[in-house]
């Protein structure tokens, strides 16, 4: 997964080049349109990679802070969700970082937060392309993909939390069982 979101990354980059070129030789509106998409894709795609290759590991997050406390209902909403049965749908970017076999559960659990973050982030961020509405026009566009890029992340956030909060269930009975 890590390879291919590098290699969309590089290719809508290029692409973006080559539109931004050619519609400086060729001025058109279709030509413009596509340098747009491009931009707006290499965008998404580099700040996801630069959120979780750059920013987290600098991150450091306390597990037990408020922020990532399992809210009153939340068990709840997954089961409406049905969260157990589409989980194993999701793509995970490094699969390593959360086996069992490679890591304890308390450097799990800072692993689970660490990426709740970075959705979080990635979700905020997704809306930056707005900006752009003001050089380029076209607010189609720019509203319309970063709504839907923000929109990937929602799954995700949730997948995080709610296998967070089971590995929490895990861990304090774990301590319960050591005592």
């Amino acid at each position: 997964m890590e390879q291919l979101m590098k290699q969309l990354t590089w290719w809508s980059g290029g692409g973006m080049l080559v539109a931004m070129l050619w519609n400086l030789v060729y001025p058109q509106q279709f030509i413009l349109a596509v340098e747009v998409t491009l931009l707006v894709t290499f965008y998404q795609l580099a700040m996801r990679l630069a959120v979780g290759n750059w920013l987290e590991p600098r991150l450091k997050l306390n597990p037990a802070g408020a922020w990532f406390a399992v809210r009153p209902g939340e068990r709840r909403l997954y089961q409406l969700l049905r969260v157990k049965k589409w989980k194993k749908l999701l793509p995970t970017y490094s699969p390593a970082k959360y086996t069992v076999q490679r890591r304890s559960l308390p450097e799990l659990l800072v692993t689970m937060v660490s990426a709740e973050v970075d959705h979080e982030l990635m979700f905020t961020l997704s809306y930056l392309p707005l900006l752009l509405i003001i050089p380029f026009g076209e607010p189609a566009i720019f509203i319309v993909s970063s709504v839907l890029a923000s929109l990937v992340e929602v799954p995700f956030i949730i997948l995080q939390r709610y296998n967070r909060a089971r590995l929490v269930r895990l861990l304090h009975r774990q301590k319960a069982k050591d005592c």
